[in-house]
């Protein structure tokens, strides 16, 4: 009878042993397997990861101009550079009657909802003239090849920067939070990196 108590005893801790491991195993990989919660962030997404970026009008310079060296590699008849100082400038070369002509476009730029940003034209030079914008825009539009991610809207005057679209679903991708153009400038974006 003492010997049928013990393997009865054997049989339960047996059985309890076993679920102990299984319910640690389950453990580990559910830890494993869950989300990472970071306390400035919050819960990071399955989808991307979020990191806030700050930038002035210097740093600014120097990104649009790597994007537009990378772009003018693949577009030879590209010829306009971009730049923020105390408004968003376009600069670049159109042909007038057969002669390359300097243009200069003044933008003020907005954030818009959505994390794009918007240039409206407010002053175009072409030489000495002055100029309405919505003809450089249009004019540009037609005769370049610009990134996918800027669209020409000549008949507002302005330009928007698709920002979002620099990237794609297994690329990094952009977001702008903040523009602001006193002193040296405060532009802040969000970067999303693809978790993968």
């Amino acid at each position: 009878m003492e010997k049928a108590k013990e393997k009865k005893l054997f049989k339960y801790l047996f059985i309890l042993l076993v679920l102990v491991l299984l319910g640690g195993a389950f453990y580990a990989w559910k830890q494993m397997n869950s989300e990472t919660v970071n306390p400035q962030m919050g819960t990071a997404s399955k989808n991307n990861t979020p990191i806030s970026v700050n930038l002035n009008k210097k740093q600014v310079n120097a990104l649009s101009s790597y994007y537009l060296e990378k772009f003018e590699k693949k577009e030879k008849n590209m010829d306009y550079k971009f730049w923020v100082d105390k408004q968003a400038y376009v600069y670049g070369k159109i042909t007038i009657l057969g002669s390359k002509v300097g243009y200069l476009l003044s933008l003020d730029p907005h954030l818009l909802s959505n994390g794009d940003v918007e240039l409206t034209a407010s002053k175009l030079e072409v030489g000495k003239l002055n100029v309405p914008p919505r003809f450089v825009i249009g004019y540009v539009g037609k005769h370049y090849n610009i990134p996918k991610w800027v669209e020409l809207d000549s008949k507002n005057s302005r330009i928007i920067l698709h920002v979002n679209k620099l990237g794609g679903k297994k690329e990094l991708s952009y977001q702008a939070n903040k523009i602001d153009m006193n002193g040296d400038g405060d532009f802040e974006f969000k970067v999303l990196i693809p978790n993968q």
